[in-house]
């Protein structure tokens, strides 16, 4: 579990850097970069950072299915600082999420929601300041059309590169590029190495207004520095 000290200390990262730890430094292989067809609809810091709580959920054929103590329950089980991840099932007639949703979910500890699916209420949830990642919005409610159906559970949510698996407790990283699950076994040593990456980056962003307006001298800042 990344510790809440810990979570502003890597508040300063950018999912670039955290890619290339993955990518570069690891070597990993397995998918963990969500669809890029979800995006930040709310919320106003520059980045979230969290462990999923996860919850699936499934088309309602007939009013006769609708379980919505399941949802209660869910909120019931929140905790401080975790980030909501909600694969829609496929379904995407309806916005899967809205701003009484937010509150409740603030309320009982969540830092945010990612989505593959949608919202709506966007401006109210813009006001309230929390957190939304998904992939569209539009004003159709679910009721009795589609609803949350486990919680906790391990899901699979759209991703750039194949399916990503996301288990309870994995470290969500969602900023305005993109939104990356990382396995919990591993995100501690991710973030040092982003940390790492970014120390680097900065010093090259120092170097490179050093050399600025001298643009003639790219071939020899670009050997002083190397790959950017």
């Amino acid at each position: 579990m990344i510790k809440e000290k810990e979570v502003k200390k890597y508040q300063k990262l950018y999912s670039g850097v955290i890619y290339d730890a993955l990518v570069f430094d690891l070597k990993y292989k397995k998918p963990f970069l969500l669809s890029n067809k979800i995006k930040r609809f709310s919320g106003n810091k520059k980045n979230y950072i969290g462990p999923a709580f996860t919850c699936l959920g499934k088309t309602v054929k007939k009013r006769s299915e609708i379980k919505d103590h399941i949802r209660l329950e869910m909120f019931k089980n929140f905790y401080k600082g975790c980030f909501q991840v909600i694969s829609s099932g496929g379904d995407q007639r309806v916005a899967h999420f809205g701003d009484i949703s937010g509150i409740i979910a603030r309320k009982f500890g969540a830092v945010g929601v990612v989505i593959d699916g949608n919202t709506r209420d966007i401006d109210l949830l813009k006001k309230n300041n929390f957190a939304v990642f998904c992939q569209d919005a539009f004003p159709v409610d679910a009721y009795g059309l589609w609803q949350i159906i486990k919680f906790q559970k391990p899901i699979f949510m759209k991703g750039k590169n194949g399916r990503v698996k996301v288990n309870p407790g994995d470290i969500i990283f969602a900023d305005s590029d993109a939104v990356i699950s990382l396995e919990k076994k591993i995100a501690k040593k991710v973030f040092d190495l982003a940390l790492k990456r970014l120390k680097k980056e900065d010093l090259i962003r120092k170097e490179i207004k050093k050399f600025y307006p001298d643009t003639k001298n790219i071939h020899k800042m670009y050997k002083k520095i190397g790959r950017w």
